[in-house]
C-alpha cells in the first residue's frame, strides 16, 4: 500500500493560547513495500507526523492518503507499534496476540492458528503460555509486533519500538524486524532516534529539521537486501551514517540553541 503525505501542517495551542507549530509543510510518498525511517532532533514532530498518518491526531492543513483514500481517523489497513509497554499482563502471549482478531469476531480456531503462525514468525514459539511479566523487554516488543501483524496490515507504523532496549538488543531485534517485514510485504514508516538503526532497516531515511518539523534531507540507503546487522561494519554503512549525522547534527544544534542549552 502507498502512503501519500501532502503539505501536512500541525499546530497545537497551549493552555495559555500559545501557538506551537509542530509540523510544517511535510511532503512525502512512501511506496508499496518500502521501508522508510524518520530521524530528527527531539521535539521536531516525528511522533506527531506518525500519529497523523495513523489517524490518531488530526492535521491543521494538508492531507494524508492511503492508497488514494484520505485519512480522517484510524484506518483498518494501518497497524501501529509503540515504545510503551502494551501487552495485557493478565493475558498470555497467545491471548495477547489474538486479541485484535477476537475483537473482530474471528472464530477461535482460526484466530489461534493465525496467532501461532505470527508467534513463530517473531521467534516466540514455545512461549505461547507465558505471561508478559515472565518475558524480557525485547520479547514483549516481539509480542507487540506479532499482535499488530496478525491483523495483516498493509501499512506498518512504528514509533521507537526498540527505544527502551540496549544497543545490542536493538540491533538483533532490528535484524529480526527486517526478516519479518520481508515476509509480510507491509509498507513501513519507522520513527527512531538511532541513526544506525535507521540506516540498517531502511530503503530511505528522512532527516527532519528542528521544530517546526519539515523534511530537511532524504538519504537513500544503497545497501543490498536481504540485509542483516553485519553491514554495520562496512565502509558503505559508515558513509550513510555520516551523511545522516551531518544534517542531524546541524538541526540538533538549532534545537539546543533555541532551548538555551548551548
Amino acid at each position: 500500500m502507498q502512503i501519500e503525505i501532502k503539505d501536512v501542517h500541525k499546530t497545537f495551542y497551549s493552555k495559555d493560547g500559545e501557538e506551537v507549530k509542530a509540523v510544517a509543510g511535510v511532503d512525502l510518498t512512501v511506496t508499496d513495500n518500502e521501508f522508510v525511517s524518520v530521524v530528527g532532533p527531539s521535539g521536531c514532530g516525528k511522533s506527531t507526523l506518525l500519529e497523523i498518518v495513523g489517524g490518531l491526531t488530526g492535521l491543521t492543513n494538508g492531507e494524508v492518503l492511503i492508497d488514494g483514500e484520505p485519512i480522517s481517523g484510524p484506518h483498518p489497513a494501518v497497524g501501529l507499534v509503540f515504545q510503551q509497554e502494551s501487552a495485557f499482563p493478565w493475558r498470555t502471549v497467545l491471548e495477547n496476540v489474538e486479541f485484535g482478531l477476537e475483537m473482530h469476531g474471528v472464530a477461535k480456531g482460526e484466530r489461534r492458528e493465525r496467532s501461532r503462525e505470527l508467534i513463530e514468525l517473531v521467534g516466540l514459539k514455545g512461549f505461547e503460555d507465558r505471561y508478559p511479566g515472565e518475558l524480557s523487554g525485547g520479547m514483549r516488543q516481539r509480542v507487540a509486533i506479532a499482535r499488530t501483524l496478525v491483523m495483516n496490515p498493509g501499512v506498518l507504523l512504528m514509533d521507537e519500538p526498540f527505544g527502551a532496549l540496549d544497543e545490542q538488543t536493538r540491533l538483533i531485534l532490528g535484524e529480526e524486524l527486517l526478516r519479518i517485514w520481508s515476509k509480510t510485504k507491509a509498507t513501513a514508516l519507522f520513527i527512531t532516534h538511532s541513526i544506525e538503526e535507521a540506516a540498517l532497516l531502511s530503503d530511505r531515511v528522512l532527516v527532519m529539521s528542528a521544530r517546526p518539523g519539515s523534511i530537511r534531507k532524504v538519504v537513500t540507503v544503497h545497501l543490498e537486501r536481504p540485509r542483516d546487522s553485519s553491514v554495520v561494519s562496512t565502509h558503505e554503512f559508515g558513509d550513510i551514517v555520516g551523511e545522516i549525522w551531518k544534517v542531524l547534527r546541524e538541526e540538533s544544534m538549532k534545537t539546543l540553541k533555541s532551548q538555551g542549552q548551548i
